[in-house]
C-alpha cells in the first residue's frame, strides 16, 4: 500500500489551492451578503480543467484521476463550501450521467460544453413528497408522438434558479417504482419550464436552490439519457461519486476551521500563556486534527476504488456518513475554541458552523447512509 500522494497530485494541489485561494476567496463575502452565485465561477474553473479533472481531454477535461477531482472539491471547500457544493453537483450529479450513458451527440451538444463551463447543469431529483426515497418520485414523462410529455416538480435543486440543462429524473412506469425511473435532458427555457426562485437556506449562502416545475413540457425523443428504465441504476452510479466528492469537501471545510482554532490557541493568551497550552484545549485539537486525517485517508481510498471500477456503494456512503459528521464536530469544537469571537461575523467559524450541517442531510443523509451500510453488511 502506499499512501504517498504522487507528485503529480502535489501540484495539482498546489495550482487548485492558489486558484482558490486568489480567485475563489473574494466571492465569499459578497455571496453571504447577497445569497447569490457568481456564475462567472464555472466559466473560470472550466476553462482551467477543474470542473473536469478526471474527464478525458477531448471532452473538455483535464485527463487525470478521480483522486484530482476531490483534492480539487477539498481545496475549494477549504475556501468556500458553497462553491465546492453547487460546482460538485453540477459536474457529478448534472453532467457526469450524460458522460456515463449520453450518445455521441447528447455528449457533443452538453456535456462538453457544461465541463468547459459554458452551460450549466441542475440535477432534478429530490421533490416536494419525495427525498430519500427515490422509487416514489411523482415527476412522469409520457411517450407522446415525437418525444415525452413532463409533468412534475422538484425541489431544492442545487444551481436550479439559474441553469441552462436539467438532468431530470422522471418516471416513466410508475407500477415499475425504481424500475419504471429514466433520466432525460430537459432545456430550462423549453416551454412549461419554470426556474423557482433561490430558497433562503441556514448555511451554504450563495449556492443557489431552487424548484422546479414542469407543466406538459414536450421534449423530442432524444431527451432521452441512456435507457428507459435504467435511470435509477445510473443515479446509484452518480450517487457513489458524488458521496466521495462530498466527503472530500467536508474535510477541506473541516481543514479550514482546524487551522483557524490551531492558529487562535496559539495566539490566544489568558491566565498567562497559550489557550492552546491548556488541556481542555489541546485535547479538542488532537481529537479534531485525527478525525480529518480518518475521514481525509478513507475519502481517498473510496476515490482509487472508484478509480479502479470497484463496487463502492457501502464505502461511498462510509466515507460520506463519517466526513459529514466529522465536520459538524470540527466546526463545533473550532467555534467553541474562539468563544465569543467564534460566534461573532468577525471570524469564519459561524460559517463554517452553518455550512458544515448541510454534508449531513443531502446526497443521502446520515440516516440513509446507515441504511445502505447496514444492507451491505447483509442485515
Amino acid at each position: 500500500m502506499d499512501f504517498q500522494p504522487s507528485q503529480e497530485h502535489e501540484i495539482f494541489r498546489k495550482a487548485v489551492a492558489h486558484f482558490a485561494q486568489g480567485e475563489l476567496a473574494k466571492h465569499v463575502k459578497p455571496m453571504e451578503a447577497s445569497d447569490t452565485f457568481p456564475v462567472e465561477v464555472f466559466r473560470s474553473l472550466g476553462q482551467m480543467g477543474f470542473l473536469g479533472a478526471h474527464f478525458p481531454e477531448e471532452l473538455g477535461g483535464a485527463g487525470a484521476d478521480f483522486t484530482s477531482f476531490c483534492i480539487f472539491i477539498e481545496e475549494v471547500g477549504r475556501v468556500s463550501a458553497a462553491i465546492a457544493v453547487n460546482v460538485l453537483l453540477h459536474t457529478l450529479m448534472g453532467a457526469a450521467p450524460i458522460f456515463l450513458v449520453g450518445t455521441e451527440a447528447q455528449k457533443r451538444e452538453h456535456f462538453v460544453p457544461a465541463i468547459r463551463g459554458e452551460k450549466i447543469v441542475a440535477a432534478g431529483l429530490t421533490e416536494p413528497n419525495v427525498g430519500s426515497s427515490a422509487a416514489d418520485i411523482e415527476t412522469t414523462a409520457k411517450r407522446v408522438d415525437g418525444g415525452w410529455r413532463i409533468t412534475g416538480s422538484k425541489m431544492f435543486t442545487s444551481n436550479g434558479p439559474y441553469c441552462d440543462l436539467i438532468t431530470l429524473v422522471a418516471s416513466t412506469d410508475r407500477a415499475k417504482r425504481h424500475k419504471g425511473i429514466s433520466l432525460f435532458l430537459v432545456d430550462s427555457k423549453a416551454a412549461g419550464v419554470t426556474l423557482g426562485p433561490n430558497i433562503p437556506r441556514l448555511g451554504i449562502a450563495g449556492a443557489e436552490t431552487g424548484s422546479l416545475t414542469f407543466e406538459d413540457v414536450l421534449v423530442p425523443e432524444s431527451a432521452l439519457l441512456g435507457e428507459e428504465g435504467k435511470g435509477f441504476y445510473y443515479l446509484m452510479e452518480a450517487l457513489n461519486a458524488t458521496r466521495a466528492a462530498l466527503a472530500a469537501g467536508c474535510v477541506g471545510l473541516a481543514q479550514a476551521a482546524f487551522d483557524h482554532a490551531l492558529c487562535y490557541a496559539k495566539s490566544r493568551t489568558q491566565f498567562g500563556q497559550p489557550i492552546g497550552k491548556f488541556q481542555g484545549i489541546s485535547f479538542k485539537l488532537a481529537d479534531m486534527a485525527t478525525e480529518i486525517e480518518l475521514a481525509r485517508l478513507f475519502t481517498y481510498k473510496v476515490a482509487w476504488m472508484l478509480e479502479q471500477k470497484e463496487k463502492v456503494t457501502k464505502e461511498a456512503a462510509m466515507a460520506k456518513l463519517f466526513a459529514s459528521e466529522m465536520a459538524t464536530r470540527v466546526a463545533h469544537r473550532a467555534l467553541q475554541i474562539h468563544g465569543g469571537y467564534g460566534f461573532s461575523k468577525e471570524f469564519p467559524l459561524e460559517r463554517y458552523y452553518r455550512d458544515a450541517r448541510i454534508f449531513e442531510i443531502f446526497q443521502g443523509t446520515s440516516e440513509i447512509n446507515r441504511v445502505i451500510i447496514a444492507g451491505q453488511l447483509g442485515l
